[in-house]
């Protein structure tokens, strides 16, 4: 999800400009993420499919958007039938160590955007920061209508 915001937000991506998407992984991360035409927020959790198009769509992927209500929104619907996720035999050859994810989005224009990650945000390999720690902290508050002063503090 890092590479793939990192990729839309380096190009500009619109949701408009896609034809489709294409990540490959490793089979055990095909089968973690094994909800391909989610319906439900909890379902969402387990998609990658989801998770890509609420980039495209969102530019964010928070607690407010796995919802039941955003996941069967039309719009994402459209957008994750455009996603293909597939094991990928380059990713399935880095080992399963590693979290590879091979991105290919194509616009409609027929250009290609590639990106590559081996390891997700947050992992021990590529770990948050102090202030993208805060920052989740933060959005997590927002969505359990903390007050700003108790979250401050």
């Amino acid at each position: 999800m890092t590479e793939m915001m990192r990729l839309i937000e380096l190009h500009d991506i619109r949701p408009a400009q896609v034809k489709q998407v294409e990540v490959g992984a490793n089979h055990a991360m095909t089968q973690a993420l094994l909800h391909h035409r989610p319906q439900t927020g909890l379902e969402a959790k387990f998609s990658m499919e989801f998770c890509v198009a609420i980039l495209l769509l969102r530019r964010k992927a928070g607690l407010a958007e796995f919802t039941n209500r955003v996941v069967q929104d039309a719009r994402v619907q459209e957008m994750i039938a455009k996603v293909r996720y597939y094991v990928d035999p380059e990713a399935e050859s880095a080992g399963f160590d590693k979290m590879t994810s091979i991105i290919k989005i194509t616009l409609k224009s027929g250009k290609t955007i590639s990106g590559r990650a081996s390891f997700g945000k947050g992992s021990p390999a590529d770990p948050m920061t102090f202030e993208e720690t805060a920052a989740k902290f933060r959005g997590c508050a927002e969505y359990a209508d903390w007050p700003k002063s108790k979250t401050d503090a």
